[in-house]
């Protein structure tokens, strides 16, 4: 196994043991918090931090530009090239720092409108904003991120991710127990984000001092990445981070944190199913370069990638399809249940999509092809959003997830494979035969189980987890005896036995 599958899969593990510690805080958390600061409140921040997180449209795709040039130069290891990359990354983020500050400042006077704030202090809801805002200050240092990202050293990323959030659940307990209510999410944010940017320049050991002279070389460079970069980016706020928006303007902020709680489990698992996408870049990265020399061992492996996040992404779940309902019930009680498990099946089905759609499209954007998707990306954002209000309309809180997956189906799913098959040489019927199959088989588990006599029912935490354990272990198996071939169960094994013995050396 080489060096780079080996860091991919450390990169992933360490993923999961992430996600794992900051899903068991955020679980012991949340039911706190509610009780602290009130479902209102809760809905509140959720939708403050979706307005500041519109402010990183103005970055204009700096973070991946920067990434796909910093990969060239770290693979060179051109010490002198990497000094003069990071220097104009840092006096670009600058730039931008300023720019969203003062756009942010801009959004005050409105706040109470987008968040139908109704509350007798005003002054709770923009302080709050402008503790959130202050993170912004802060953009410069995700150079050190992005040099950790492209250096492929995602483990250290996942370290002081895990630390930043364990610090914001900290603090946000801390100061909610101080009565502070809404306010004492901003100061979680802004506090943890202080910490997380120290971290990761501590972690990065990058030393160069970044100079206020231009780079007219990495200047085009940058900027040739970064044109399609920015209008992918501002698409992809328009379709994923308007829900909030649209629930909280047409319904209220109450019917945010139910939303927001009854995909919680999904968007967890969508995450962990991500960063196995995410994990392979590198490799492929190299594969793609040298793909003369490799004889189609880059579109076999994307093939590969894809079947694995298929299977993986059916076998975790199906689980929370059957076990969502139960799941909120014990966590937070049967008053954030919405009416039907309906969140949780629409929530899935985006999950399963998002997860192949992000892996596709993140390979294409490091290979250097972002614009190859612009027009793809906006097609189906500018679908999700009026379907989104309109289902909001007729449905409820549903309506936002219910016109992602419609916009998911009528667009992605169908240009995907084709501009596969035009920039990489890969067959659509492969690249769909990839991950149909898997899908298919999800959703006859989930329709066999509504259907059944047999139900989970009456379940404590214990039976909770041992249920939610067995079904992804017998999912799994089953997925991966009957769709894998031997030479891919072969290479998968092998892989899982190569990054266990590196462990035992190391800690032998």
């Amino acid at each position: 196994m080489s060096e780079l599958t080996k860091r991919s899969f450390l990169n992933f593990v360490t993923s999961i043991l992430k996600s794992i510690g900051l899903m068991a805080l955020t679980f012991i958390m949340t039911p706190v918090l509610l009780r602290l600061i009130g479902p209102a409140d809760f809905g509140t921040f959720k939708v403050l931090t979706e307005v500041v997180n519109y402010l990183s449209i103005l970055e204009m795709g700096l973070y991946a530009s920067l990434m796909t040039c910093l990969f060239v130069v770290i693979k060179n290891k051109d010490s002198q090239k990497l000094e003069r990359i990071i220097s104009e990354g840092w006096r670009r983020y600058f730039k931008v720092t300023l720019l969203s500050l003062l756009i942010g400042l801009m959004f005050l006077p409105f706040l109470k409108k987008m968040t139908s704030w109704n509350n007798e202090s005003d002054w709770d809801l923009y302080l709050t904003y402008l503790m959130i805002l202050s993170t912004v200050a802060l953009m410069p240092t995700l150079i050190y991120k992005a040099y950790l990202d492209s250096s492929n050293r995602g483990d250290l990323v996942n370290l002081v991710v895990f630390f930043q959030n364990l610090f914001f659940i900290i603090f946000g307990l801390f100061f909610a127990n101080l009565g502070w209510k809404l306010k004492s999410q901003g100061m979680a944010v802004m506090l943890s984000g202080i910490i997380g940017a120290i971290l990761f320049r501590y972690v990065s050991k990058l030393k160069i001092k970044p100079t206020k002279e231009k780079d007219e070389e990495f200047g085009k460079q940058i900027v040739r990445y970064q044109k399609p970069q920015f209008f992918n980016g501002l698409a992809e706020k328009l379709s994923q981070n308007c829900d909030q928006l649209i629930i909280v303007f047409f319904i209220g902020p109450v019917t945010v944190t139910k939303v927001f709680l009854g995909q919680r489990v999904v968007q967890i698992v969508q995450g962990q199913l991500q960063s196995i996408g995410l994990a392979s870049w590198a490799s492929l990265s190299s594969l793609y370069h040298d793909r003369e020399i490799n004889n189609g061992l880059f579109e076999k492996r994307i093939l590969e990638v894809t079947k694995i996040l298929s299977c993986m992404s059916i076998a975790s779940l199906v689980p929370v399809c059957i076990l969502n309902q139960t799941f909120i019930g014990l966590w937070v009680g049967d008053s954030y249940l919405m009416e039907t498990n309906t969140l949780t099946l629409l929530a899935s089905a985006n999950a399963f999509f998002w997860t192949l759609f992000s892996f596709w499209q993140f390979t294409m954007t490091v290979l250097g092809k972002p614009a190859e998707i612009t027009r793809m990306i906006w097609i189906q954002a500018v679908v999700n959003v009026i379907a989104s209000i309109t289902f909001t309309k007729l449905w409820g809180g549903i309506g936002p997830i219910a016109g992602t997956l419609l916009s998911y189906i009528l667009v992605p799913l169908w240009f995907y494979p084709k501009l596969m098959l035009k920039n990489f040489k890969i067959a659509e019927t492969r690249l769909l035969s990839s991950f149909a199959l898997p899908g298919l088989i999800g959703i006859l588990c989930v329709v066999l189980y509504h259907y059944s006599p047999w139900k989970f029912h009456s379940l404590n935490w214990i039976t909770f987890i041992l249920s939610g354990i067995m079904l992804f272990g017998v999912l799994a198996s089953f997925l991966f005896i009957v769709l894998f071939n031997e030479e891919e169960k072969k290479l998968f094994l092998g892989r899982i036995r190569g990054l266990w013995e590196k462990f035992s050396r190391r800690f032998s």
